[in-house]
């Protein structure tokens, strides 16, 4: 018999509290469950989770939190340090979950980081479930808006397979993290995740700042922006539709280098329908005025990052560390990152560890790194 679920009957779709409930009490006693998620990121701009999926070794289940409401027994279970949730690329369904919530997941198996730590060629979902079980996942609606009634019957079993085989190919890839001496490593990566959402850093970057191409713009230019980003933000959320769907970044940043002055003008640009002249333009062009008239003095202005000056000896450092890492990524059969990214190499040369102990107290350093890896290194500084 196959160790995987392949393509099964159809999951059900759980949005009442009764099959909820006694979903709950089955999955409390389960020493594994595979979890994901799918949100509406990329239609809405309110970011909210429109279906969670759910597999134990046997069955699949499709919550609707939309129509559920209240969810707090799967907070429970996801917390449990007896439950180990499997998730494929983990980030994001933890910041989902907590923002959402305000669930900690405790126990996690993160499928993309144990084959980033085995050396797999290829990380993504589709390409593992092919490459161990040949199975071909249907991606068509990877940017479906998932908090949209009614979700489709392929929408949903497009959802399912995302969990169905998940706690096999955690299987395949547990061995292998064994048979090569890497499970530790494994565990302090994924003990690490699960305090990532606890400890984001609020981007303090305004929006408009943000926008990929500001920050080649002038001061003044960078104003119009700033006006231009308040209005479509404040129509995005009214209308709980992605910033871009109303007035997308290229129409942006050209109305801030050469802003128009009139109708006209305005639908004659590129990207520009008549239904968004219709309905925005005036208002598109009272913020462009707006912009425009902004007082010198109060011109946004792009900070720069901060510059370190030129220091010959530690460029050398660094250059003789990647020359190590990259040797020891080849002999280990590792990504370099996975010894030490780039910028790790840089805070090295920079804190200059004589020990494995100093070394450790550099920030975002592994133990791993620093037991498997550290004394090449350290010989180098």
């Amino acid at each position: 018999m196959p160790s995987f679920a392949g393509y099964m009957e159809e999951a059900p779709l759980i949005a009442t509290p009764g099959p909820f409930n006694d979903l709950m009490g089955r999955l409390v006693s389960e020493s594994c469950i595979a979890l994901d998620t799918e949100a509406s990121s990329f239609h809405r701009f309110h970011e909210r989770i429109g279906l969670i999926q759910l597999s134990d070794r046997s069955d699949t289940w499709l919550l609707d939190p939309m129509a559920l409401h209240e969810v707090p027994k799967l907070g429970d279970i996801l917390g449990s340090e007896s439950n180990e949730i499997v998730i494929h690329d983990a980030d994001f369904d933890l910041r989902l979950l907590k923002r959402m919530y305000g669930f900690h997941v405790r126990k996690i198996f993160d499928t993309l980081i144990a084959a980033e730590l085995i050396n797999e060629p290829e990380l993504g979902l589709a390409s593992l479930m092919l490459k161990y079980f040949d199975i071909k996942l249907d991606k068509r609606f990877q940017k479906a808006d998932w908090c949209k009634r009614p979700l489709t019957r392929d929408m949903l079993n497009y959802a399912a397979m995302d969990t169905r085989n998940l706690i096999a190919l955690r299987d395949r890839l547990a061995e292998q993290l064994m048979a090569k001496g890497r499970w530790e490593w494994a565990m302090e990566e994924f003990g690490l995740l699960t305090e990532v959402p606890f400890q984001e850093k609020e981007d303090h970057t305004p929006g408009f700042l943000r926008i990929k191409g500001a920050k080649a713009l002038k001061p003044r230019e960078l104003a119009v922006l700033k006006e231009l980003q308040d209005w479509r933000v404040s129509v995005a959320s009214q209308l709980d539709r992605a910033s871009f769907m109303v007035l997308g970044n290229d129409v942006m940043l050209a109305l801030a280098k050469e802003p128009v002055t009139s109708i006209e003008a305005l639908s004659k640009l590129k990207g520009v329908g008549p239904s968004t002249v219709d309905k925005y333009g005036r208002d598109i062009l009272a913020a462009i005025d707006k912009g425009m008239s902004t007082p010198k003095e109060q011109w946004p202005r792009m900070e720069r990052p901060k510059r370190f000056p030129r220091d010959p000896k530690l460029e050398d450092s660094v250059k003789r560390m990647k020359a190590v890492r990259d040797k020891l990524a080849l002999d280990h059969e590792l990504r370099p990152g996975i010894i030490a990214a780039n910028q790790l190499l840089l805070d090295m040369g920079r804190a200059r560890p004589t020990n494995i102990d100093e070394l450790l107290a550099i920030p975002g350093l592994r133990r791993y790194q620093a037991r498997e890896f550290g004394p090449a290194l350290l010989a180098v500084l």
